[in-house]
């Protein structure tokens, strides 16, 4: 008996490395076919949107899947995009904006309650009382200046942010503060202003004291004029005619707090790494960035503090995009799957938010989802 015991231990011992082998070869190609799947994706979406580029960042727990760029950072000379292109993020922006607020607010320099005529006195809330959070969640009721026609004449201009507020001074609030959400620019605008009034620094200079430099994010910045950009930026475009041309110029003092940042995919990841794993803020502030904040009347939202709350196939994500001039870019961290996807182009109006989750989709598992006759890139 017990020889047989030792014959039958020698030939399972045998066969393990060799069925290892084959498990491992599956694993393999299984992920072969998925990193082509992603590539397929990407492809699609330059061809049919059109785009001049995308850069995709797509990380499972310790896995880089895919950490490329593909088409062109630059049109004309045919510089190719890489994880390392250096793309305007626009909205993406506002989660390092009510990160920098929420560091205020641990510190005990603000409280969320707080009413804004404390910080700026100057801004007429008309008699309303309009709070801290009810910026950070868009639920403020003051009108958004990139909704105003007399701010467009003025992207050529370099304005102060009190110029760019100023556009919505004398408007009326769209609804009472806190009786409904709408997505508001100024509101973020008047976040960055706080920032800089509370901590006596500029709002930029903060943000690279704060973050960016301990995080050693290299690509990562708040966005220089065209003129002192290098190679390692992307170029900015808008699709006209069936043609890729240089998207309008817009000064970077416009969109300021709510959308004026700079970043790479490889350096994006790195950052919301730390976000999403207590690097950044305590984890009572990263509850109250990432839970569904309500309204007067208990209606629950789906947006915390510059960042959205989403499911896609029963997984809960976390997510927020940005559109800017010749920039579109999404983002979304799925923490139960430690999945980051993340993807920025170089042209406007055509978001890769759908392929983005389609993308996250393939990892997951997930059928991918249709686009229905009509819908937008």
């Amino acid at each position: 008996m017990r020889s047989r015991l030792l014959a039958i231990l020698v030939l399972a011992l045998a066969q393990s490395p060799a069925a290892a082998q084959q498990a491992n070869h599956a694993d393999r190609a299984t992920r072969t076919a998925l990193v082509a799947r992603i590539d397929s994706l990407a492809l699609d979406y330059l061809l049919t949107s059109p785009a001049a580029s995308m850069a995709v960042a797509i990380v499972r727990g310790s896995d880089t899947l895919v950490m490329r760029g593909y088409g062109y950072a630059d049109v004309t000379s045919q510089r190719l995009a890489g994880p390392s292109s250096i793309y305007e993020i626009g909205s993406i922006t506002k989660q390092f904006t009510s990160s920098a607020i929420m560091r205020l607010v641990e510190q005990g320099k603000i409280s969320l309650d707080d009413d804004m005529s404390k910080y700026l006195p100057s801004f007429p809330l008309q008699g309303h009382r309009v709070t801290i959070r009810q910026l950070l969640n868009h639920t403020s009721g003051i009108h958004s200046y990139t909704s105003e026609q007399a701010w467009r004449p003025h992207w050529a201009e370099d304005l102060s942010p009190d110029s760019i507020v100023g556009f919505v001074t004398r408007d009326t609030f769209d609804f009472a503060p806190g009786a409904r959400w709408s997505y508001n620019n100024t509101g973020y605008v008047l976040l960055g202003m706080i920032v800089e009034k509370v901590t006596g620094v500029p709002y930029a200079r903060y943000l690279d004291e704060q973050f960016f430099n301990p995080l050693g994010l290299q690509h990562t910045m708040y966005c220089p004029a065209p003129n002192a950009r290098d190679t390692t930026f992307a170029i900015g475009y808008s699709p006209r005619s069936g043609q890729l041309v240089p998207a309008d110029y817009l000064s970077m003092t416009h969109p300021f707090s709510a959308g004026a940042l700079c970043s790479s995919v490889r350096d994006y990841l790195v950052w919301q790494r730390a976000l999403h794993g207590g690097r950044i803020v305590s984890a009572k502030s990263y509850a109250l960035m990432t839970t569904p904040d309500t309204l007067n009347d208990g209606k629950r939202l789906t947006y915390g503090f510059g960042l959205g709350v989403g499911d896609v196939g029963g997984h809960h994500m976390i997510t927020h995009g940005g559109g800017i001039n010749g920039y579109t870019t999404a983002q979304a961290y799925f923490p139960a799957d430690s999945l980051s996807v993340i993807a920025f182009t170089n042209t406007d109006g055509s978001s890769p938010d759908f392929t983005a989750l389609n993308m996250a989709r393939a990892v997951l598992g997930l059928p991918l989802a249709t686009r229905q006759r009509g819908q937008r890139r």
